[in-house]
Order: C-alpha cells, then sequence, then structure tokens
C-alpha cells in the first residue's frame, strides 16, 4: 500500500512539472535593434550600421542594414549581411550615385522573425564641384565657347536686363583662374550663339539692344584678337542653337525678334568664311532650345513654341543633311536648358529654374537621369565641355517673387558614377 502511495505521489508531481515548465518558459520575439548615424559621406559611399540591443530570447542568426530612395527600405532593396550577434556593428555602403537622398534602416532576424530600426536618411556629396565665380558679375543669357582647357566666355544681362559690357574672359580648368581678354568687337549684347572649330571661337546673332543681329566673328585666344566674318546669312535672330562638327559650325533656329520662331538651318565652312544652307529643321519652329554635337552627329531639342514649352529631340547628320526625330528629352518640357557633351554621351540639365540633369546615349537612344545640378535651379546659364569634364554657370533663378542673375561656375565630372 506505501509503495502504491508512494508512485501516486510521484506520477502527480512529474504531472505538475510538466504542466509547470511551459509555462515558465519566455516565448521568443523579434529582436529589438537600432540604425547608427551615417558619416563618412563621399560622392559614392558612406558608413553606417547598427546595434542589436535585445536577441527577444533567441540567437540572431542574420542582421546588417539595408538602404534605398524610398524612405522604408527592407532587405528587397541593397543590404549588407555582416553577422549574427548581438550588440553593435558597421557597414559600408557603396555604389552609391552622387547628389542622391537615400534612406537606410538596420535590420536584424532570429527565430522569431525580422526586425527594423529606425529610419535614417543622408545625401551624398554632389558629382559638381564649384569652380571660381565669373569675375564680370552675376549675368544671364551670356555666350562663349571652349578651345582646349580653356573656357571663353562674355556678353549677357545683369539682373536688371542691362547690358553688362563687351568684357570677354578666360577661364583656365588647369587654374581655375579667370583672365580679361580683348573685349569682343561686335554689335551683340545677349542671347547669341557660340562654338568653337579648331583653335578659334565664334559668336554670332543676338540681340543688340535694339534689334536682332546678323553679326558673326572668330576670336584667336592666341593672338587675343577678334576678327568679323561674312554675317551669318539667315535671318537676323536671337536665342538659337549652335554646334561644330569638325570644320564647320552650324547655327539654326531662334526668334525673329517679333512674333515667329525660326527653323531655317545653316553651315559655316571656316575655310572658305562662307555660309551654305541646309535642310530646315523638321520639327516644330523654337526658341531657346540646346544643342551639342558627338562625332559628326548634331543634336537639338528642347525650346519654346508660341506659349509650349519643347522636349522633343532631333539628330543632324551631317553626311546625308537629315534631320532625325530620337527619344524625346528625359526631363520636363523646357527653355532655356544647357547643353553639352563629352566623349560619346551628351549632357541637357536646367533651364525652366530647375537643376535636374540627364544624360543621352547615342548608341542605345535612351535618357538617364543623373546627380542633379549642384548650384541652384536656373534658366539662360552658359555650359561647356573641356576633355571629359563639363562646366555650367551664371544664369538666372527665381524665388517664385523676384529673378535674380547668378554668377557661380561648376564643373561636372560624369566618371563619379
Amino acid at each position: 500500500m506505501k509503495r502504491l502511495f508512494k508512485n501516486f505521489v510521484i506520477v502527480i508531481l512529474l504531472i505538475g512539472i510538466t504542466n509547470y515548465l511551459p509555462s515558465c518558459m519566455k516565448e521568443a520575439t523579434i529582436p529589438v535593434v537600432a540604425t547608427t548615424n551615417v558619416s563618412d559621406i563621399t560622392q559614392t559611399s558612406a558608413l553606417t550600421g547598427g546595434t542589436v540591443t535585445d536577441n527577444g530570447g533567441s540567437a540572431v542568426t542574420d542582421e546588417g542594414v539595408c538602404w534605398s530612395k524610398s524612405e522604408f527600405p527592407t532587405i528587397n532593396d541593397a543590404k549588407t549581411t555582416v553577422g549574427s550577434a548581438t550588440g553593435s556593428f558597421a557597414s559600408n555602403l557603396n555604389g552609391l550615385r552622387p547628389g542622391t537622398t537615400y534612406f537606410v534602416r538596420a535590420y536584424a532576424v532570429n527565430s522569431a522573425g525580422l526586425a527594423y530600426g529606425n529610419r535614417v536618411s543622408f545625401t551624398t556629396l554632389g558629382s559638381g564641384a564649384q569652380k571660381a565665380d565669373y569675375p564680370d558679375g552675376a549675368i544671364y543669357g551670356a555666350a562663349g565657347f571652349s578651345i582646349g582647357n580653356k573656357v571663353y566666355m562674355g556678353l549677357g544681362y545683369s539682373e536688371e536686363g542691362d547690358f553688362l559690357g563687351r568684357d570677354f574672359w578666360e577661364w583656365d580648368q588647369a587654374t581655375n583662374v579667370w583672365t580679361r581678354k580683348a573685349d569682343f568687337e561686335g554689335n551683340i549684347q545677349g542671347n547669341a550663339v557660340g562654338f568653337s572649330i579648331g583653335t578659334k571661337g565664334y559668336i554670332g546673332t543676338g540681340w543688340n539692344g535694339d534689334s536682332n543681329s546678323k553679326d558673326f566673328w572668330e576670336y584667336d585666344p592666341a593672338t587675343d584678337v577678334w576678327t568679323k566674318k561674312a554675317d551669318f546669312e539667315g535671318s537676323a535672330r536671337s536665342e538659337a542653337v549652335g554646334f561644330s562638327i569638325g570644320n564647320k559650325g552650324y547655327i539654326g533656329m531662334g526668334w525673329d525678334g517679333s512674333n515667329s520662331n525660326l527653323k531655317d538651318f545653316w553651315e559655316y565652312d571656316q575655310a572658305t568664311n562662307v555660309w551654305t544652307k541646309k535642310s530646315d529643321f523638321e520639327g516644330s519652329a523654337r526658341a531657346g532650345a540646346v544643342a551639342f554635337s558627338i562625332g559628326t552627329k548634331g543634336y537639338m531639342g528642347t525650346g519654346w513654341e508660341d506659349d509650349s514649352q519643347l522636349k522633343d529631340f532631333w539628330e543632324y547628320d551631317q553626311a546625308t543633311n537629315v534631320w532625325t526625330k530620337k527619344a524625346d528629352f528625359g526631363g520636363t518640357a523646357r527653355s532655356g536648358a544647357v547643353g553639352f557633351s563629352t566623349g560619346t554621351k551628351g549632357y541637357i540639365g536646367t533651364g525652366n529654374n530647375s537643376k535636374d540633369f540627364w544624360e543621352y546615349d547615342q548608341t542605345t537612344n535612351l535618357w538617364t537621369r543623373k546627380a542633379d545640378f549642384d548650384g541652384s535651379a536656373r534658366s539662360n546659364a552658359v555650359g561647356f565641355s573641356i576633355g571629359g569634364k563639363g562646366y555650367i554657370g551664371t544664369g538666372f533663378g527665381s524665388n517664385n517673387v523676384n529673378y535674380y542673375a547668378l554668377r557661380d561656375f561648376w564643373e561636372y565630372d560624369p566618371n563619379m558614377y
């Protein structure tokens, strides 16, 4: 009888213990993780990390950070995986785009699931570098060109719309120094066309204070001398486009000074000093457009027609004298933008008081948005390229109340991507 009672007690105790132990065991929860503030920010990288302050009662099996341009990144976006331990960890973020805002969150995983830390945002450094300000003051509607490793520019208007004079300036890429050169000798004030052919620069058309102009002038940096060339053969105009291919220069489109925009297109032969009419532009007549050349092709797009802003984009083939419509400009319709080319790529940005910046790939006929222009939003700026670098400067901006002229000058390096 005693043995039976003893066995009964043992069974009761075992049942009690079995029922008691699960009730004492704490169920695992997701970890608690905090995101570290971002540091060591460059144009293409940054340093961050996180701290797992509580593993939730279960071993952490995975941890790291995730990031994206959307406000709440997840592990389905770009991420790092750094280990599986409680405590602090660091992560390097690489392959970022210059001048871009990113959001980052730390994460940690255990048997109970996935946890994210607090959201942190940061902006990478821009791809541009500010250079020495234009020394002749804040201006818009200037004109110029690049030769070798130098930029040449002048003319234009002050914030009040006053002509600032015929000062002409040289900027040296190597020294970042502006030097005043011989004053421009033509009767043009602003909104002219500029391009270079070989070692000579050219400025023509534009507004002369009372009407549009047909003046066309050559500048020789070796002698610092201006020489008047054959007048532009088309009608007088301003806000035209121009570019060069080989030993030929091209001017077309623009505003006739009254109520009409233009679509005729002309070629200038440096060797003979002769203008020849080419095929009319096949898009709509316009002014305030932008143009550049890549190899043996010229490209032109954007601008304004009547009360409309434009975004169509066209290619001109020097060999066949044919215009071909290409993919529309990737940004919004606009006028007063800046364009230039480096290597096999073309670039258009700013205009209509904006600062977005786009790259055109001649091979694929595709536009790709790049890092925004690092200066303030603007219109009627100037743009150039030297080697593999692009340059944008001056112009006018707006604060929705007043317009103001600008004098800053910026360098763009497409290799920062």
